[in-house]
């Protein structure tokens, strides 16, 4: 089986299992509690995303990538990452525009997701080789994915 395949099944498979996760136990969990917690744990997720730089260390990524493509990755996960931070801090202090920062982190963390997937097709990273950061993509990014959902689910959900 070749890297592409390979890359897509594992992709595919972490959706799938993160998504029934989600489906199952996450929603009917964030609808019960109220927006603050829900949006501190959604928040929480993102706030990991310094990962995503480890794309511009060689002895992770491999030399295979891209640089520009690299960058645009590490540094968006860095933005986000710093966007969470500052929401999960508002969110505990309840600052009135806390659910405004929600809403920044969530538009700029899921912006980046999709500048990353546009470069990924346009590289063809799967087949590039990208040493350990493969776990990143196939494994977190589903998660970064579904925990914007979410978070863009409860954000344009009515107040019950």
């Amino acid at each position: 089986m070749d890297a592409f395949a390979v890359f897509g099944i594992q992709t595919l498979f972490s959706f799938v299992v993160f998504g029934l996760l989600a489906w199952w136990f996450v929603w009917p969990w964030l609808k019960s509690v109220d927006r603050t917690t829900a949006f501190t744990a959604l928040t929480f997720v993102h706030a990991l995303r310094p990962i995503g730089a480890t794309v511009l260390v060689a002895s992770v990524a491999g030399t295979a990538l891209p640089r520009d493509f690299a960058e645009a990755v590490a540094y968006g996960d860095l933005l986000t990452s710093l966007l969470a931070v500052i929401t999960l801090i508002a969110l505990r202090g309840r600052w009135p525009f806390a659910i405004a920062l929600v809403w920044v982190t969530n538009v700029v963390g899921f912006a980046d997701l999709v500048n990353a997937l546009v470069g990924g097709v346009r590289y063809d990273i799967a087949r590039l080789g990208m040493g350990s950061f493969w776990y990143v993509v196939t494994i977190l990014v589903p998660i970064l994915w579904i925990a914007h959902a979410l978070a863009f689910g409860l954000l344009l959900r009515r107040r019950a």
